[in-house]
C-alpha cells in the first residue's frame, strides 16, 4: 500500500469525551490520523494493592470502532499519558508502531509505519508550561 498524502488532524481536547467523539465521528472520512493532546479517561476497574485498601484505578481513553488507538499503557490517574493517537483503520496496512524504544515518555507518542520500502516516524508531544517533553526529547537523544 502506498499512501502519499496522510490527512492529519490534532487537537487538545482538555479531557473532553464528547468533543473527541464528535472529533473521531466528523472527521473518519477526512483524516487519516488524530492527534489528541489531554486524552479523556474513565475508570475501568480497581486492581488490588499493597499500598492501598481501596485498590489501584486502571483508567483508559475510549477506543473506536473506526479508529485505532496509539496511547502508552500509564494506568494511573497521577501519571496518565497527556497524548494519544488515533489511526484510521483504513490504514493497517501500513504497520504502525508504538516507538517505546526511542522516546520513553508519557507525553510524547513516537509512532513508526511502513510505506512499502520506506519507515517514516509521526510524533505527537504535549508541552507543559515548563517544556518537560520537549526537555526529555532533548536529554533521551540528545
Amino acid at each position: 500500500m502506498i499512501k502519499h498524502n496522510l490527512q492529519i488532524f490534532s487537537q487538545n481536547v482538555r479531557k473532553n469525551k464528547i468533543l473527541t467523539d464528535t472529533i473521531l465521528k466528523t472527521h473518519k472520512s477526512t483524516s487519516d490520523i488524530i492527534l489528541i493532546q489531554k486524552p479523556p479517561r474513565f475508570l475501568i476497574r480497581r486492581v488490588p494493592s499493597c499500598t492501598n485498601s481501596l485498590g489501584d484505578s486502571i483508567f483508559r481513553t475510549p477506543n473506536y470502532p473506526e479508529w485505532s488507538l496509539f496511547i502508552r499503557s500509564n494506568l494511573s490517574q497521577d501519571n496518565y499519558p497527556q497524548v494519544a493517537m488515533y489511526i484510521n483503520k483504513c490504514l493497517s496496512k501500513l504497520q504502525f508502531a508504538l516507538c517505546l524504544d526511542i522516546v520513553n515518555y508519557c507525553d510524547i507518542n513516537l509512532i513508526a509505519f511502513h510505506n512499502e520500502q520506506d519507515t517514516s516516524f509521526i510524533i505527537n508531544v504535549y508541552s507543559d508550561s515548563n517544556q518537560t517533553a520537549l526537555y526529555i526529547m532533548t536529554w533521551q537523544n540528545g
